[in-house]
């Protein structure tokens, strides 16, 4: 399966936009922008949103056609290639592996997990909770190696480990709350 090495979120984020229904780059771009649940984790540059469809296109997961707008100019709208499905549904099912992108990435998926399958949205939540486990496991014991001389190093672990059993107690909130439609 084709995987995206270097992409960035909101690549993933536009490409289950286009999933939804192809659209143009202005339509994206006002769609991210109201659509309150998006707009809460993202805001993003209009030429920024314009760079990433074309990087998606070149990369073979977008493709687009040219719309005629009468007296306005020609549109390029966009529709998701099933390479693009791949990616996505990939990157859709995968918990985040690191604590710095909880809130971009896996609410984003989460977003669109929620409107596609509860199960596949509660299936995530189970493996982001199991990679926070992980995580606060480490930095448990991390922390104990500590001596008393390591005052500065001991709070860094604390306040890690107090915002991964924080991430841990919001995972669980989310799970139990889940809509059921």
């Amino acid at each position: 399966m084709a995987k995206k090495s270097s992409a960035h979120t909101l690549e993933y984020i536009l490409l289950g936009l286009i999933r939804e229904e192809p659209a143009h780059g202005y339509a994206l771009y006002e769609k991210l922008r109201s659509t309150a649940e998006l707009s809460l984790i993202w805001q993003v540059k209009r030429s920024k949103l314009y760079y990433l469809l074309d990087k998606s296109e070149t990369e073979g997961y977008l493709s687009s056609r040219t719309s005629s707008q009468g007296p306005y100019p020609d549109r390029k709208v966009y529709q998701i290639t099933q390479r693009g499905i791949e990616i996505l549904e990939e990157w859709l099912h995968s918990p985040v592996n690191s604590s710095r992108y909880v809130r971009l990435a896996f609410l984003s998926k989460l977003y669109f997990l929620v409107q596609e399958d509860i199960k596949n949205a509660e299936e995530l939540i189970e493996k982001q909770l199991e990679i926070c486990a992980g995580w606060l496991e480490n930095l448990q014991k991390q922390h104990k190696t500590l001596g008393a001389e390591d005052f500065i190093n001991a709070q860094v672990f604390l306040f890690r480990i107090g915002q991964i059993k924080a991430m841990i107690e919001w995972l669980k909130n989310c799970k139990e709350t889940l809509p059921s439609y």
